[in-house]
Order: structure tokens, then C-alpha cells, then sequence
């Protein structure tokens, strides 16, 4: 274990704040690595080169450069952990800085033990990061006996039959960093509320929530439970992809790619904030089309339509789809009479050649629904 010269400096500030003493720090080849006196750092400090070497406890100085590049004080070596870690300076006569150096030497020990333990847990938490990223996307080349062993060693059994599920937090109007902040807040949420469960993030603003298999209902109700927690702890809402069920570790990758791939769908629609990937249709080969195709797709279904007039058409089309073809639900929603939503259906149908009433037009109207959100998500214009 190493005094880093970082963790020095914010130590010394931290105890000059409170204490006015002159004091150093040390590292372990006795080099001033953090001082009061900022003209000091870099240089050799003879007593606590002594001091790490010969494993002494306290060195106390009288008289200048009594050991190369001393003043008069006392030195203590400093552990973290039970581990020698450095050496701590307090210039000054033993006497004046008798009373407090305990106390200045028990706050070093415990700001460098405080500040060890939380740069031990970071790297822990980097290691499990790592280690679940590749469980997920890259469970086919990784999952060996030796990377079983190193999940068992984070907690995590692989071999246990796992779900998983992709969750995405919605802050409102948010920018790239709040995203990425309220990402991070519920991932934090929800390993308090669920220990149990296994959270991670994903790149960019994804949560992986794993949990022991089990059947849709249950997957279902707790996709709902999580909503309501991020909504009531965090006031924003969420929508949630759930997987196709893996078969075995092997397969999590794929497991992965269900659950997110049904987070996307969902986010398609407004009133769809859970779905499993057994909901989703179309969007299992949609997704493989050049987004080029797409835009020539909807061109020539719509040709002579403008912008505007294709943002209206497909947004009345939407919700016309989404209540199931009804006309009356449809027209109540829009505000306007079922019959003035009829002429509508009737001149979308004159214009482009295919009913939206009927199934063979139907079917062709939601691909270019499905096609339009994906150009205006990639930033396509018409």
C-alpha cells in the first residue's frame, strides 16, 4: 500500500484546517511528498527514510539536518490497514507539539485509512463493473471455470439460472450529464431496496437488473414495483425491457440483448412502459434496415407529403393502431368527430393508395410508423 501524493496533499489540507502545526508528508522512500511549506516537497527526508527502513516508530529531531533534509521536530510512521504506508513530520520543539502530535497523528492515520478503504472500494466496484459487462456482452467467449471462480469471489454465482432486465431512467429534459447522473442515482436506489439482486450500469444510460429466474408474471410485477420506486424516490418516470429467458451462463449475452432490444420498442411508445421481448414483432429484422431504406420507404408511401402533413398523418395513424382500430376511441382522444376521423382515414387512403382501415394497409403503416421514429431518433429530416 502506497501514501499517494494526491491522498497527501488532501490530507494536509484537511488537518491544517483544524490544526495550525508545520507538517509533512512522507512516502516510503522518504521523499516529502506533500508540506505546509510548499518549498519543501521533493525533498529527502533522512529520519523518515530511517524511520520506513529500520521499522521505528518515532524519530525525534533537535537540531537542523541532524539527518539529511530535517528541521527540528518530530516524525511518526503512519499505517493503513496495519500496513506501513508513509511518515508523518510535525515541525516544531517536542515539547510544544507534544500535546496534540497524538492527535495529529491519529487523524493522518485515519484520513489515510478512510481514504485507502473508499479508493479499495472504488476499485472493487470497477472490477465487478468489468466483470458483469462481460457476463453480458460477452458471455459466449468469457464464461471459463476461471471466470465462475471470479464471480464467486464478488458474490456472484454465473451458474444460477439468471433474468435480466434493462431499465432506463427518464429526468426530464435532460442533458447528457444529468442522464448519466440519474442513471447512476438509481442504480444506487435500487441495490439498497433489492440486495438481492444484481445492479449494474451499462453504457450509456442503461440499467442491468439481474434476478434469479423466474416465470413472466413475477418478472412483470417487478418491472412495476421498480417504477414506482424510481418514481416515488426520484420523481421520474422509467421503462423497462425484459428478456428472452438464457439457457445457461453461456447465453446471458443474448439473454442481454432481448432485454434491451425490448427497453428500444418500448421506448417507441409512450403507453408501453414494461415489455418483454416476446412482445416484439416487427422490430427483430426492422432493425437490420439501413436507415437510408427506411427514408426511401416512407417516401414512397407518403410521395407529395410534406413535413408537416407526415408528422400529423402518422401520429393520427399511431393512436389509431394503438386503440386497436377503433374509430370512436380514436376520434375521442383527437378531440373531433368519429366522422371527421373517418374522412381522414378516406383521404389518407386516396392519397397513398392504401387503406389504413384494412389489414394488408394496416400492416403497412406501421412499418412506416416504425421506420419514421427510428429516422427521427437518428435525426433523419425528411
Amino acid at each position: 500500500m502506497e501514501l499517494s501524493k494526491h491522498s497527501a496533499e488532501r490530507i494536509v489540507r484537511e488537518i491544517n484546517e483544524v490544526l495550525p502545526q508545520k507538517i509533512n508528508l512522507m512516502n516510503k522512500k522518504g521523499i516529502i511528498i506533500a508540506s505546509t511549506d510548499a518549498a519543501r516537497i521533493g525533498e529527502f527526508h533522512g529520519a523518515a527514510y530511517k524511520i520506513i527502513r529500520d521499522g521505528i516508530d518515532e524519530i525525534r529531531i533537535y537540531h537542523d539536518n541532524e539527518y539529511p533534509g530535517t528541521r527540528p521536530g518530530t516524525n511518526f510512521l503512519l499505517r493503513a490497514c496495519g500496513e506501513p504506508i508513509g511518515v508523518l513530520g510535525i515541525t516544531g520543539s517536542y515539547d510544544t507539539i507534544l500535546p496534540i502530535a497524538k492527535v495529529i497523528r491519529k487523524m493522518t492515520e485515519l484520513i489515510v485509512t478512510d481514504h485507502e478503504l473508499v479508493r479499495m472500494e472504488s476499485r472493487r466496484e470497477a472490477m465487478r463493473v468489468r466483470f458483469l459487462t462481460d457476463f453480458l456482452l460477452r458471455s459466449g467467449s468469457v464464461v471459463t471455470g476461471d471466470f465462475y471462480q471470479q464471480g464467486l469471489e464478488m458474490g456472484i454465482d454465473i451458474r444460477k439460472k439468471w433474468r435480466v432486465m434493462a431499465v432506463m431512467v427518464h429526468a426530464p429534459e435532460a442533458s447528457e450529464s444529468t442522464r448519466a447522473e440519474a442513471a447512476q442515482t438509481a442504480q444506487q436506489l435500487l441495490q439498497r431496496a433489492y440486495p438481492s439482486f444484481i445492479v449494474c450500469s451499462m453504457a450509456p444510460y442503461f440499467i442491468a437488473v439481474l434476478t434469479k429466474a423466474r416465470d413472466d408474471d413475477w418478472m412483470h410485477s417487478m418491472a412495476m414495483d421498480i417504477r414506482r420506486l424510481i418514481a416515488s424516490e426520484m420523481s421520474a418516470d422509467s421503462t423497462i425491457g425484459i428478456d428472452m429467458p438464457a439457457e445457461d451462463p453461456v447465453h446471458m449475452q443474448e439473454a442481454w440483448n432481448c432485454a434491451r432490444k425490448a427497453l428500444e420498442s418500448a421506448l417507441r411508445r409512450t403507453n408501453t412502459p414494461v415489455k418483454f421481448y416476446s412482445e416484439i414483432n416487427m422490430e427483430i429484422f426492422a432493425d437490420e434496415v439501413p436507415d437510408a431504406s427506411k427514408l426511401k420507404y416512407i417516401q414512397r408511401i407518403f410521395s407529395g407529403y410534406t413535413l408537416q402533413e407526415l408528422h400529423d398523418v402518422l401520429s393520427m395513424l399511431e393512436l389509431f393502431y394503438e386503440n386497436n382500430g377503433s374509430v370512436t376511441k380514436t376520434a375521442a382522444k383527437l378531440y373531433i368527430h368519429k366522422n371527421t376521423l373517418q374522412q381522414h382515414l378516406k383521404k389518407i387512403a386516396a392519397r397513398t393508395g392504401y387503406d389504413p382501415r384494412s389489414l394488408s394497409g394496416s400492416a403497412i403503416f406501421y412499418i412506416v410508423i416504425y421506420f419514421y421514429h427510428d429516422l427521427i431518433d437518428a435525426g433523419y429530416e425528411q
